[in-house]
């Protein structure tokens, strides 16, 4: 199988090394001498492995790295970063960034052609959506840019959530106070016709509530108390009314700890709203800072004797 590389540099010298380096062992080579360029060939020719630079004018090679993983036309696309830089900050951001491999240049590039084989080798076992390359499947350098800053705001919104949701705990060991700001916080990002959060409580499990109409209480109570034994939390503390309501386009999250199920947050919809993939990306960040939350309370109330599970 012939495979098709993107090789985005800024240095002419180097570009034409790697190209001639690559070329020579069998492969099929792209370039672009920027990471606007490396990103609008990337859309056009999907290719098999892209190697970019770091340090780059522009669009630098961890913004690429970020904006290609973050993108569903090209997330499969394995990356090898290239620097001269060979500190751990560097490796960090490789990381974050989302790389499949980060080295540094080196004389002959040797350790490339090693990454290259390895990260192509890796890449085949896992399954992958093949664009076929379009003379009409073109993307702007303006475009580019508006991707970019949709990623960077995206990626700020993010982290402001799991910020709040960090501060959720903060000096709280009280679980109704916890409840509290939790839907607050949620009520602020999602719109809902109720909340409901579940603790195990080890044998029995606690349930608080948020619902924007007290009539409709009793039948959340009933929906929630079903999820939460089939997601494997013991039975709640108190008897709710059994109702047949379902809620089809409900967000649920479980939420683990060390391997244990400690909770579930569940956020049902108004009627005939329906939450999109990135409602369910909110859940699952406040419910990863949740988790540490949940168990700061439960260790505590169980060294207090308020209730019989042990982390």
């Amino acid at each position: 199988m012939s495979y098709r590389l993107l090789v985005v540099e800024d240095s002419p010298t180097q570009l034409l090394t790697i190209k001639s380096l690559l070329e020579k062992e069998g492969y099929s080579v792209l370039s672009a001498a920027n990471g606007a360029g490396g990103l609008a060939l990337a859309y056009k020719e999907s290719p098999d492995l892209i190697i970019s630079d770091v340090v780059m004018s522009g669009i630098n090679g961890y913004q690429l790295c970020r904006l290609v993983k973050n993108d569903p036309e090209l997330s499969n696309t394995p990356i090898i970063l290239l620097t001269k830089l060979e500190g751990s900050l560097d490796r960090f951001w490789g990381l974050k960034s989302g790389a499949d491999r980060h080295i540094p240049k080196e004389p002959g590039f040797t350790s490339l052609i090693t990454a290259v084989r390895e990260t192509l080798g890796e890449a085949q076992s896992r399954p992958r959506l093949r664009v076929f390359p379009s003379d009409n499947h073109s993307i702007s350098t303006e475009e580019i840019s508006n991707r970019l800053n949709q990623l960077l705001e995206r990626l700020l919104f993010e982290s402001t959530i799991v910020d709040e949701a960090r501060k959720i705990g903060e000096d709280i060991l009280d679980i109704g106070l916890i409840a509290d700001k939790l839907f607050a916080l949620l009520s602020s990002i999602i719109d809902y016709q109720a909340a409901a959060l579940v603790v195990n409580h080890g044998q029995n499990s606690a349930l608080m509530i948020d619902a924007s109409r007290d009539s409709i209480v009793n039948e959340v109570s009933s929906y929630v108390a079903g999820l939460a034994l089939q997601f494997g939390l013991p039975p709640l503390q108190e008897e709710v009314p059994k109702t047949n309501e379902l809620y089809d386009n409900a967000l649920t999250q479980p939420i683990d700890s060390a391997g244990l199920r400690i909770g579930l947050l569940v956020v049902v919809p108004h009627n005939h709203q329906v939450y999109k993939p990135g409602d369910q990306k909110v859940l699952r960040l406040v419910c990863e800072q949740l988790s540490t939350v949940l168990r700061l309370y439960l260790s505590h109330a169980a060294r207090e004797g308020e209730i019989a599970f042990r982390l």
